[in-house]
């Protein structure tokens, strides 16, 4: 791999692998189609590439392997950078470095950059690392997976999306697909008052506050900055949006049965999902696809609710798309071409 634009010397091969790890994760998972990757021009920095969902976010990034002396020059490029939403730098672990970088970053916080440390994210790789070993790339690459996963991945990109929110949202008491048929009615048409948004998702007004209270307070909607302008007193957060084109995700993918593509497979990982007991055709016997009591036969058995997490989400999508009406993306993001 050539050196990026201005490097004085040439990359070692750790310096090299760090940074197109960095990348091959994000490409990676990219392949949920939760978001578009796309590498971009590199120009000054030793990795960049742009992410896209609903939003779109520029990532650029800078490497240290051997040359503490270029940890201040690093930070303050990676600052001065005005496109980039997130900056990342990977540094070898040492004390110096820590030093160095800590005395760097206090420095900042004293000057006009300081409000631009917020996009900054660190990641520390052992000092011993030896990209000749394929015990050590392979360790390095699954600690540096990890951390891009949880720092950048869920809480930038998705939005800040967790296993416990997901958790929290497909185990709520009271109707199934209730929750989910509202967070996509917000996303479709707003919110305007509890009796006229209980009509458009088939349902009376209080069950309707109880989930845009529930929504409201985890985060996956969240209040409209000018209500007046927009006619909505609500919009879905960034964080809805993951959650929304996840389960969009999973039931355009129910005929593979839980054998989903690699990228959807991690990012579900990542969130306490197995996409084997993600059923979403109802096949258990004594389940009642319809949720609705007034749908019932007379007979008024209840749907016998499986206990983890994963068939809990399931049940909550099906019946959102089959009783409630719901309308849910399956997401396919791009970046245009002219973006680089």
């Amino acid at each position: 791999m050539a050196a990026h634009e201005g490097a004085a010397v040439a990359e070692s091969v750790e310096h090299a692998f760090l940074s197109d790890s960095i990348l091959a994760i994000l490409e990676g998972a990219s392949e949920s189609r939760l978001y578009a990757y796309k590498e971009a021009d590199r120009k000054r920095f030793d990795f960049a590439c742009d992410l896209a969902t609903n939003w779109r976010r520029a990532i650029s990034g800078q490497t240290l392997w051997k040359h503490t002396e270029g940890i201040d020059k690093d930070i303050r490029m990676l600052l001065s950078e005005a496109e980039s939403e997130v900056l990342i730098y990977v540094a070898r672990t040492t004390m110096k470095n820590k030093a160095v970088l800590y005395e760097a970053i206090s420095d900042y916080k004293r000057t006009g950059l300081a409000s631009k440390l917020d996009r900054l994210r660190v990641f520390w790789v052992p000092e011993d690392f030896d990209a000749d070993s394929e015990e050590h790339r392979t360790l390095v690459y699954s600690d540096l997976q990890a951390s891009v996963s949880k720092d950048l991945l869920l809480s930038v990109v998705l939005g800040g999306i967790t296993a416990r929110d997901v958790a929290s949202f497909a185990t709520w008491s009271g109707a199934v697909g209730l929750s989910l048929a509202a967070l996509a009615e917000v996303g479709n048409s707003g919110f305007q008052n509890y009796t006229s948004f209980g009509k458009k998702v088939g349902s009376s007004a209080g069950p309707v506050k109880e989930r845009i209270i529930r929504l409201s307070l985890t985060g996956f909607i969240e209040r409209t900055a000018e209500p007046a302008r927009s006619g909505s007193v609500y919009e879905v957060s960034p964080k809805g949006y993951a959650l929304m084109d996840l389960c969009g995700r999973l039931s355009a993918e129910r005929k593979k049965c839980g054998l989903v593509d690699p990228g959807l497979r991690y990012v579900c990982s990542l969130l306490g999902i197995e996409p084997e007991n993600v059923n979403l055709w109802s096949l258990f016997p004594g389940w009642i696809r319809d949720s609705n009591p007034k749908n019932w036969d007379g007979v008024g058995v209840p749907i016998r609710q499986p206990g983890d997490v994963s068939s809990r989400l399931a049940m909550e999508i099906d019946v959102a798309l089959n009783s409630w009406g719901a309308s849910l993306p399956d997401p396919c993001y791009e970046i245009p071409d002219a973006v680089s």
